[in-house]
């Protein structure tokens, strides 16, 4: 049962399709690189989010208790500060951030009152000094903030209205709630190892790695740029591959420090930067990613592409299993939610075959307006396009409702490029959103997407995701919010298959 750990531990072994069922396998070691070119890197400083002040180098530490909108101040370095922001109720949102000196503070706030330290306010609790909470439409005029921890020479600043933390030009901030990532880029840092008894073999890097890019510019419909650095020699362990197959404690804290010895902070490498470990597998271990580093030890695009999300903020893309003739449970996390739940996407059991992003993860990134999913208030019939083809140019290509009692939102969908699961192309996939929101890492998105089985217990499990094979509602099949907000029903499908001016038309009663 997947539990919310600080990294993916696949995460993903290379996801192969054998006979009728899906299993995990171990890859191979693939083959030694020579002589590669190295990709062009674009310029990428006008996606800098703004710069936090080092206040600690020109000032004094601050012994007020009440912060100026926009004024950085320099923390004591005692174990617990205390502070308040006025006029909190007056904007949007808040943005606090915290970074520079020594240490390792946490960081948690409030508003109308003083935050609980134990969990349930918000907090930011990352293993260093840079951290970062976003307020969203504070009510209350004061909004109070306490900065635990031994550090020193921290600055922090409280931006009213802004909707994202400053940075210290490192390592970008936790999503801000309700948001997603900031960039419209990420480039990987490859850093590629080898052992004295065991070469890394991975002659087809490059071209993996352009599958990968060119992969999430179709996903993003050009709006987001991957690229990569592959410049850094192999490096060499003078030690046999066993020294560390059961010590992966020790095998990541080597790789980090020869990756620190370069140069760079494998844990802060910079503004949309992502680094990437790369060795023949140590141990059993499977390839994980969690912001800012993956651990590659399958060297397929698939692979890629899917650690990469996690790397940028995500995790898996989950479904929902409530049990025979239930589309959802009672909320009971440890028996309902299945981990790489959701089939047909990327983030969950997809990666193999590179397919599509979930539109709720396409959101995350930016990569939808307003009117290629909106967000269906009133009673009709709604055309949606497929949205699996690099293509949202032909109308809207998902639609959102939301739950009865307010709290979540459905996600419909149309595929139609799976080429295991074709009935997708006879019905609409949904997933839901803030269902389950119990994420405790600050650096993911707070939200996991859960797909929803419209036929839920049809069938006896030959592998533990087969119950999901068949989770779109097809045409003539109706499904009513669990909360009793609407009715849907699709009820006609069009255009010209196997393109994406294909379309699915969806009857939508609002109850």
């Amino acid at each position: 049962m997947d539990t919310y750990n600080t990294t993916c531990n696949l995460c993903c072994a290379t996801l192969l399709m054998t006979g009728s069922f899906a299993a995990y396998a171990q890859q191979p070691d693939i083959a030694h690189i020579e002589g590669v070119n190295t990709p062009t890197i674009n310029d990428m400083s006008s996606n800098l989010a703004q710069q936090l002040e080092d206040s600690c180098q020109t000032e004094s530490p601050y012994g007020g208790r009440n912060l100026t909108n926009g004024d950085t101040v320099c923390l004591f370095d005692q174990s617990t500060r205390y502070l308040s922001i006025a006029n909190s109720n007056q904007h949007d949102s808040i943005a606090i951030s915290t970074g520079y000196g020594n240490g390792n503070l946490d960081l948690y706030a409030r508003n109308g009152g003083w935050p609980n330290t134990n969990g349930g306010d918000p907090s930011s609790k990352n293993p260093d000094n840079n951290e970062c909470i976003i307020i969203s439409n504070p009510n209350q005029y004061w909004t109070y903030i306490t900065v635990s921890g031994q550090a020193s020479g921290a600055s922090l600043v409280v931006d009213l209205g802004a909707n994202s933390c400053k940075t210290t030009g490192t390592t970008p901030p936790p999503p801000p709630d309700g948001g997603g990532y900031q960039y419209d880029y990420a480039n990987i840092k490859v850093y590629r190892f080898e052992f004295s008894d065991t070469p890394l073999e991975w002659p087809t890097m490059q071209q993996e790695l352009d599958k990968a890019a060119q992969y999430y510019s179709e996903q993003s419909y050009g709006k987001f740029n991957m690229t990569y650095d592959i410049t850094t020699p192999v490096i060499k362990i003078n030690a046999p591959k066993s020294q560390y197959d059961n010590d992966f404690h020790g095998w990541t804290a080597l790789w980090k420090s020869k990756v620190s010895e370069l140069g760079v902070n494998p844990d802060d490498p910079g503004a949309g930067n992502v680094v990437m470990m790369v060795a023949p597998q140590v141990g059993n271990y499977n390839s994980s990613a969690a912001p800012p580093n993956i651990t590659l030890y399958h060297h397929t695009a698939g692979v890629i592409a899917h650690e990469l999300g996690h790397a940028l903020g995500l995790r898996h893309a989950k479904a929902l299993e409530a049990g025979p003739g239930k589309v959802i449970g009672v909320g009971n996390y440890d028996s309902e939610s299945l981990n790489y739940g959701n089939i047909y996407s990327m983030m969950g059991m997809g990666a193999h075959s590179l397919q599509e992003y979930n539109l709720l993860y396409k959101e995350y990134f930016g990569w939808l307006s307003a009117s290629d999913v909106p967000l269906i208030n009133a009673s009709g019939i709604y055309r949606i396009y497929a949205f699996d083809h690099g293509s949202n140019s032909n109308g809207n290509i998902g639609l959102k409702l939301k739950s009865g009692n307010g709290s979540y939102t459905y996600w419909l969908e149309y595929r139609t490029t799976h080429s295991r699961y074709t009935n997708t192309k006879n019905g609409v996939l949904i997933n839901l959103q803030g269902y389950f929101e119990n994420e405790q890492d600050a650096r993911f998105w707070k939200t996991t997407s859960y797909l929803l089985d419209m036929t839920p217990g049809s069938k006896t499990p030959g592998w533990w995701g087969d119950d999901q094979t068949d989770s779109e509602l097809v045409i003539g099949k109706s499904y009513t919010d669990h909360w009793g907000g609407f009715k849907i029903t699709p009820i006609r499908k069009g255009g010209t298959e196997g393109t994406a001016q294909a379309w699915i038309e969806i009857e939508v009663e609002m109850l």
